[in-house]
């Protein structure tokens, strides 16, 4: 067979009136169910029936894939407040697709639904999303207390700090609300922990609470330098 020499995509979406017992199952599922029922005939028949129109120009079909998803609009949205304090990490598009992975199966309690969603979003996007920061703290040497900036890294996946190499040395003063972080010029301020040292420097981190209170920024902050 010769090798291809041309991507050809042909798209469908179909809306479809669907009973309630189709309905019942979360995003996974529900994808599942559709490509079961469509599968024999439609995924696995629309190649050959494409192959045999393709012979009549003389071309062949040298390969094919499908993608198929299943969007429940009747599934009780979830708001777009929630998602992202969950997972601020995500882009908007992604806060999407979580939001329709997670529709149909959510728990009821505010708490659990949480923690639901934060699975979720990293079990769809776990890689590090690192934006350039400062940490303001403060040095205690011989009873003198010195503020000092340091550049750092803020990791949104799971806010975590790096210190830049230069200034991992620094013995920064420990406790919850020690340092503060700060993005985007300054125009974010985030209270972080510093929770001791290692050879890698502070071991500083900042909520996902904070880092969701200033989702927005960040998160355009990442998609600038990505």
């Amino acid at each position: 067979m010769p090798p291809a020499n041309l991507k050809l995509h042909i798209i469908f979406e179909f809306d479809v009136a669907a009973p309630e017992a189709l309905l019942s199952d979360d995003h996974t599922n529900l994808c599942r169910k559709f490509s079961d029922l469509l599968g024999p005939l439609v995924l696995q028949g629309m190649p050959k029936v494409t192959a045999a129109q393709l012979a009549k120009a003389g071309a062949s079909l040298a390969g094919h894939h499908y993608h198929l998803d299943a969007k429940n609009l009747s599934a009780p949205r979830i708001e777009r407040t929630v998602l992202a304090a969950a997972a601020p990490h995500l882009t908007d598009a992604e806060l999407d697709d979580l939001a329709r992975q997670a529709s149909g199966k959510t728990p009821g309690n505010a708490a659990e639904l949480q923690r639901y969603l934060r699975r979720q979003a990293l079990a769809l996007v776990n890689e590090y999303r690192l934006v350039p920061c400062q940490v303001e703290g403060k040095l205690k040497s011989s009873g003198t207390v010195t503020e000092i900036t340091l550049d750092a890294t803020l990791n949104l996946t799971n806010g975590s700090v790096m210190i830049d190499e230069a200034g991992r040395h620094n013995r920064l003063q420990q406790g919850t609300g020690a340092v503060t972080v700060t993005a985007a010029a300054g125009a974010v301020r985030l209270g972080g922990n510093c929770e001791g040292h290692t050879l890698s420097g502070p071991v500083i981190g900042v909520s996902i609470t904070d880092i969701a209170d200033a989702r927005d920024e960040l998160i355009q902050l990442w998609q600038a330098r990505s």
